[in-house]
């Protein structure tokens, strides 16, 4: 069974997104506006695609306040988010913080999953709208 958590960081899917499709790119960019795009465009969001756009939003806030993506942030990881660090992230940030809602609502798998989970959803939602906050407001140090 794989781990799940509120923590963006604490779901072996997420952890897979940004090992997979993230950290392998000097440029990640465009894999991030892409799973922006498509969860804004989705008639339903699954799973993947949920855990895709909170990953790119956690990497961009972690980029912009210049602070480790968790606590358990490794070498490779710190490394890779160093790099990509001196990249213009603005123009991700509005489409981001739209991209986290529809995550955290209706029509998304996640949504739906987290839910079903009355002592745990509140704080997975705020978490997320947090995350879309604080995209819509963090400037670049």
């Amino acid at each position: 069974m794989g781990a799940w958590g509120i923590g963006t960081f604490d779901d072996d899917t997420a952890l897979d997104f940004l090992e997979g499709e993230l950290i392998p790119r000097p440029d990640p960019r465009a894999v991030m506006r892409r799973a922006f795009e498509d969860a804004l465009s989705a008639e339903y969001v699954d799973y993947l695609a949920g855990q895709s756009v909170l990953v790119s939003a956690a990497v961009i806030e972690a980029v912009l306040v210049r602070k480790p993506l968790t606590l358990r942030e490794n070498e490779k990881w710190t490394q890779w988010r160093v790099a990509i660090g001196t990249l213009d992230f603005s123009s991700l940030k509005a489409i981001g913080e739209r991209a986290c809602l529809r995550v955290c609502a209706e029509g998304s798998e996640l949504f739906e999953l987290w839910s079903e989970n009355e002592e745990l959803f509140p704080d997975w939602k705020q978490g997320i709208e947090s995350l879309a906050e604080s995209l819509a407001s963090t400037r670049p140090l």
